[in-house]
């Protein structure tokens, strides 16, 4: 067996005749909902690690504590690492 072929991302294919076809990758998901992410936009905002719906969530907490509205303490532990991203800027 070639040494390229020895690794745990190529796997076998076939009954009489092998070939090697490589793994996939996984597909992106929202670190928060785990829902699966769309096209990722460079430009935008924890483009890929947020889906759209949590992005604007933990923006609009962001603006919460920015305003002084709630303190960055009563933000739920899940959201509160990116909260803190946008207090900091």
């Amino acid at each position: 067996m070639l040494p390229r072929f020895r690794s745990k991302s190529v796997r076998k294919v076939g009954k009489n005749r092998f070939r090697y076809v490589r793994k996939g990758g996984r597909t992106a998901c929202c670190s928060l909902c785990g829902s699966k992410l769309g096209g990722i936009k460079p430009s935008r905002i924890f483009s890929g690690t947020l889906c759209p719906e949590c992005s604007v969530q933990v923006i609009k907490l962001a603006a919460k504590v920015r305003g002084g509205h709630i303190k960055l303490e009563d933000v739920d532990f899940e959201r509160m690492k990116f909260v803190k991203c946008l207090v900091k800027q």
